[in-house]
């Protein structure tokens, strides 16, 4: 597999991905969330053969279903073994919340449900492996992860009157 990413000044980035079966895909992120996605066919990488858009949310549970979240055929190794237990989980933190304006520290996600906040989207920026001192503001998006238990424990303890997926 070749992987590129490019710079596009006043856009984004682009990110050009051939696989071992000779295929393009590039995939350009814009600065407002938006992503392009355009395919090429085998003979001919210049014009793409198709192309669609999505936005943030698409493009989060797109991606949630490429790495495996929602479906992992049978486990080869050890190492699939270990990741059909794995659940990555994006949570909106609404403005009723009860983790608003409190720490992860505070809240003692880990604690009280095994699962790990990996990550903070905030206004367009990402706080990868945030401080437990982190406060947890109205509109972040939370990266949880954790086995399909924790995560369960998670909305149990922290939106005990949401629906479970």
């Amino acid at each position: 597999m070749l992987f590129k990413e490019t710079d596009l000044p006043g856009i984004g980035k682009k990110f050009s991905v051939i696989t071992a079966n000779k295929e393009k895909v590039a995939v350009i992120i814009h600065f407002s969330g938006k992503r392009e996605i355009y395919f090429f066919d085998k003979n001919d990488f210049d014009e793409p053969a198709c192309a669609f858009s999505l936005n943030e949310d698409e493009a989060a549970q797109l991606g949630s279903i490429l790495m495996g979240t929602y479906f992992k055929p049978e486990a080869q190794d050890e190492k699939e073994m270990f990741m059909k237990n794995l659940v990555i989980e994006w949570i909106n933190v609404e403005s009723d919340s009860c983790m608003v304006n409190k720490s992860i520290k505070e809240l003692e996600i880990r604690k009280r449900t095994g699962t790990s906040v990996i990550a903070i989207i905030r206004n367009n920026e990402t706080i990868t492996n945030p401080s437990p001192d982190e406060i947890i503001k109205v509109g972040d998006t939370l990266v949880l992860v954790g086995n399909k238990e924790q995560i369960k424990r998670f909305f149990e303890t922290f939106y005990p009157k949401c629906d479970l997926r």
